[in-house]
C-alpha cells in the first residue's frame, strides 16, 4: 500500500482507476495495526492502486471520506465508492468485490455493478 505525501495524491488516483483501495487508520488503533497486514497480504493478488491514510497525518480525511471510527476500508470504482467497512473488517468480502471488479472484461457503470 501506498503511504501518500498529500491526500490529493490519493483523490486523483480514486477518481481516475476503474479500482482502488483506501484503508483508514490511526497510530494508536491496536484493531488497525492488526488488520494492515492482513490487507496487504490480500492486496497482492490485485494490481490496484491502494492508500494507507493515517488519520493523525492526515485529518482531514475524517471529512472529506466521512469516517468516524477506524480501521476503515473503502473501495472505489472511477470515484465512486462502491463498498465500505468500518470497525470489524471482512477481508473475504473485500477479497470477492475485487475479484468482481478486476476480472469484468468490459467497463461497467456504477449502475450496472448494482443490478
Amino acid at each position: 500500500m501506498i503511504q501518500p505525501k498529500r491526500l490529493a495524491e490519493a483523490l486523483e488516483t480514486i477518481e481516475q482507476a476503474p479500482a482502488s483501495l483506501i484503508y483508514i487508520s490511526r497510530e494508536d488503533c491496536s484493531v488497525c495495526h492488526a488488520i494492515l497486514p492482513r490487507t496487504e497480504q490480500l492486496l497482492q493478488n490485485f494490481t490496484i492502486p491502494s492508500y494507507q491514510l493515517d488519520a493523525d497525518q492526515f485529518p482531514e480525511v475524517a471529512s472529506e471520506f466521512e469516517v468516524m471510527t477506524v480501521p476503515a476500508l473503502m473501495v472505489f470504482s472511477h470515484g465512486k465508492e462502491l463498498h465500505r467497512q468500518a470497525r470489524f473488517i471482512n477481508l473475504k468480502q473485500v477479497e470477492d468485490l475485487l475479484t468482481e471488479l478486476t476480472q469484468t472484461t468490459s467497463t461497467l457503470s456504477y449502475e450496472e455493478l448494482f443490478q
